[in-house]
Parts: structure tokens; sequence; C-alpha cells
């Protein structure tokens, strides 16, 4: 059996009619979506073919046909991407049949080429190549897309029907070098643009460390980010906790102190710090804090506790997180404390203060404060 195709007409209507949906995207800014948005049900998937079937003789086909259609990405050879079986009506040789078991994964603008197999006769040869009418070319791969109508989008994407959560619009790169998304403006207005007027984010970013969102832009413009931010105070920064203490230090050019008792027993020495409650818009919460410090000798000065407390927004004191292990290391060396619970900063609770205790066995041994790290992130999201 012979074989006619005559499906090159019809690719190019079918494509010429995403062209004219495209086109309607492109109207001027409105708050009202156009025509082709506004349709209840998504354009169907199906592939109109149109062809003519005759003997070996020449002699047009009629009844009922078992045809397969298989599309392919090389002109011969290869493995079919998707395929199609029907049983089509013919006609004086035409037939009309539709191929619908093929998805975007596979129409994805590559050049295609369609098989045809009647019966259990062998696949027609050669395939037909699937072609784009001039204007799909702004569709496929590595397409420019350009509107010189100062009024109206370059392009304009919807998502539409009910329990839709997906995006509209879907960017991905996955090679080694390249981008996603790029926007470049040249003019006073932004490059890119985004509105939500439901209650969901305006932006989320991904990293490629489990798949979780490392950045978040709220519908309200805070900006919340995985990212953690850290405050240094240095050793200087200290007051003693009592004004008739004996305390006595010695001050260094890299920000530490040595710190002597006067005498022997414990002293204290207060660290006050200032955070901003809430940054860009979210709650700062304090993941950690470590210390910095060396003994000169630690059988006879060390730092036997700490504490990190809180005001609670009227002048009350609420602790963050203490600690009463020895720190006796003769060496430089840190210890980190990390707080489990009120430890979320908020608009009217930013104002920390750190409180340290020496035990000094006499005066002639001292304790090397080097200063304090605080470790902050956002409390909605980690």
């Amino acid at each position: 059996m012979k074989g006619r195709m005559l499906l090159g007409v019809t690719i190019c209507l079918v494509l010429l009619a995403v062209v004219v949906g495209y086109s309607l995207a492109q109207a001027p800014e409105s708050d009202v979506e156009p025509a082709a948005a506004m349709a209840a049900d998504a354009m169907d998937d199906k592939i109109p073919i149109q062809g003519r079937l005759t003997d070996a003789g020449g002699n047009p086909v009629n009844g009922s046909v078992s045809i397969t259609f298989r599309l392919y990405d090389v002109a011969s050879g290869g493995t079919a991407l998707c395929s199609d079986i029907d049983t089509v009506s013919v006609s004086a040789g035409l037939f009309n049949a539709e191929m619908d078991a093929c998805t975007a994964v596979v129409l994805d603008g590559r050049q295609l080429f369609l098989g045809l197999q009647v019966s259990g006769e062998a696949e027609m040869t050669p395939r037909q190549a699937i072609y784009a009418a001039p204007y799909a070319w702004g569709l496929r791969p590595g397409a420019i897309i350009s509107n010189t109508n100062a009024s109206g989008r370059g392009i304009a994407v919807w998502s539409r029907g009910s329990g839709q959560s997906g995006a509209a619009l879907w960017a991905e790169n996955v090679g080694a070098g390249g981008i996603g998304v790029w926007g470049v403006a040249n003019g006073t207005d932004a490059a890119i643009v985004a509105s939500n007027r439901g209650s969901g984010m305006l932006f989320k970013g991904f990293g490629g460390d489990g798949g979780e969102d490392e950045f978040r832009v709220n519908n309200n413009g805070s900006i919340e980010s995985k990212a953690d931010s850290y405050v240094f105070i240095s050793g200087s920064n200290f007051i003693k906790d009592q004004s008739t203490d004996t305390t006595r230090w010695t001050a260094h050019d890299n920000g530490s102190v040595d710190l002597y008792s006067g005498g022997s027993g414990s002293k204290l020495i207060d660290i006050p710090i200032t955070l901003p409650g809430v940054l860009y818009g979210q709650p700062v919460k304090v993941k950690s804090v470590t210390f910095y410090y060396g003994c000169h000798d630690g059988t006879k000065g060390y730092i036997d506790a700490v504490w990190l407390f809180k005001q609670n927004g009227v002048g009350g004191t609420v602790t963050i997180t203490t600690d009463a292990t020895d720190r006796t290391s003769n060496t430089a060396a840190t210890f980190t404390l990390t707080p489990t619970s009120n430890n979320v900063l908020s608009a009217d609770q930013g104002i920390l203060s750190i409180a340290i205790r020496f035990q000094f066995a006499d005066d002639a041994n001292y304790v090397r404060y080097g200063g304090v790290r605080l470790q902050l992130g956002h409390h909605d999201l980690y």
C-alpha cells in the first residue's frame, strides 16, 4: 500500500493557530485578561493529520484501516518518541486522523519527522518532516520575541483553572554554565515585574542543596533568606557588672582584653548588644552565640558561667540561654551555645546583653576575652 500525506498543510494551520493566540497576549497592559485566556478549557493537544492512501497499483483505498503514527527526531532509523494507533475511515483514498499520544516534552521545538505504518505493513518511507509556519519560528528554542509597541507586553503567560498551584511560567537551565532567566532593561522601568493579587509570595528562589527555597520575597514586600547573618562584638565592648568591682583589664589593639580580678573570687562583666529585632520585614532569630577566649592559667583563672538575656520590650528580662561549664583552655579557644527558646526577636525586642562570670585564684592571672559572635536567621523560615 502506498500513501501520500498532506501533513505539511495541516501542521502549518495548527501552528498558525498558536501564533494567533500569542498575538492576543500582546495587548496593552490592563487588569482585564484577553479573550484567549478567558476560555474555560485549554486548547486540545491533538495533532490533526490528513493523507491519501493508495494500493500498490495506485488505486485509492476505501474502508476502515488501522494506521500507526510515530514521531521521531531523525529522518530515518532511531526510536519513536511517541506513537498512536487509530482505526481511520478512508474514502477515495482520503482520510483524517488525530494523533493524541504526544506531549509537550516531545513537541519542544526540535525538528521532528512523522512515520506512518498501515496495518501490519512496513513503515512508509521517507518520513514526513514537520515544518513550522514562518511566524511560529518565534516559539522555537532560542527564539527572539520582540515587541515594538511601547504599551504592550513582549510575552504574557496565564495559568487558569481551579486548583492550579503550579507556575504559569517555568524557566530552568540544567547545563553547567548558563542561566534560567535573564532580565535586562534599558530605561527607567524595572527589568522584571512580579504581581500576586492573592496571598502567595512574589518570588521563591531554590538552591541545589535539597530543594528547599533559600530566598523569598513575600506579598507584603518582606524578605526572607536562608543565608545567615553574623554580628561580632569585640572584647573591649564590655562594662563591669558593678561600678565598685575591682575588675581591671589591659586592652589590645586587636579588640581583645586581658581581665584581672584585683584579688580572688568571682567577677562579672556585661556585654550590651543592640540588634535589629526585625530585618527586611521579618523577625530575627538568634541561632547561636560563640565566645572567643583564652586563659593565662586555666587552673587559676577561667570562665565558669555565661548568660544571654533580652529585654522583653518593657524593661523586663528574659533568659535566652545559659551555660555553667568551666572554660579553662590555656590556648585561644571558642565555645558555642545554641538557644532553643526565647530566641526570636521582634519589633520591640532587640536589646540583648551577655553576662560572663570569671573565677580567679589571685590578681596575677588573667583571662583573655576576645569577643563574641552572634549567628542570626529568620524565624519564619529556619
